[in-house]
């Protein structure tokens, strides 16, 4: 038994040699050559496929940003009427319609914003406004916004007024307005 087990290994092992060699053969040679042949053979499908995806991804985006691009255009052209003309939000900007700014064009947003009538009249400058606001906030002329806004809090109901009052009658900034609005309705002894 042991010589019929002997011979049946020394079978064996030639038997995997070529499998093995085989299997090598497969992996290195004929794959590589088998794709490279079918890479030829289908190349225009390929480039075919690779092109129209491309030019898919390519309209779509192109689609998309057209749509934004008009989207913005149009908001922006009834903000710019709203600011100039006082449109309503329900009113189109670029139609026709019963008041004066029919005849314009909305694509003239270029026009100074002087012309148009303010949306709230600018009060008179008040010194002692200006003196009140020097007082409470030092260099006040010379602050940002953002650093007038941070340290408005600090300042009693008066002040506040003062402030609001001397940013409308000069240089009109809507944070500081919108923010001493606020903590003047907040304020337990508003009026």
């Amino acid at each position: 038994m042991s010589e019929g087990t002997g011979e049946g290994n020394d079978d064996a092992a030639p038997d995997r040699e070529p499998n093995a060699m085989r299997r090598t053969l497969d992996l290195f040679v004929f794959a590589p050559v088998g794709l490279v042949l079918t890479a030829v053979e289908d190349l225009p499908g390929l480039i075919a496929k690779g092109r129209q995806r491309v030019e898919t991804e390519v309209r779509n985006a192109r689609a998309v940003g057209e749509f934004v691009v008009t989207q913005g255009q149009q908001e922006v052209t009834q903000r710019v009427g709203q600011l100039l003309h006082g449109h309503s939000n329900d009113e189109p900007v670029d139609g026709p319609s019963d008041g004066p700014s029919a005849h314009e064009p909305p694509s003239q947003p270029d026009q100074p914003a002087a012309a148009a009538a303010p949306p709230a009249p600018t009060p008179a400058p008040d010194p002692a406004d200006g003196e009140a606001v020097e007082r409470a906030l030092a260099g006040y002329d010379t602050l940002s916004a953002s650093q007038v806004v941070r340290r408005l809090e600090s300042l009693g109901s008066d002040e506040l007024r003062a402030v609001y009052r001397h940013e409308a009658s000069h240089r009109n900034r809507r944070t500081i307005l919108n923010r001493t609005s606020q903590l003047l309705e907040d304020s337990p002894s508003a009026p």
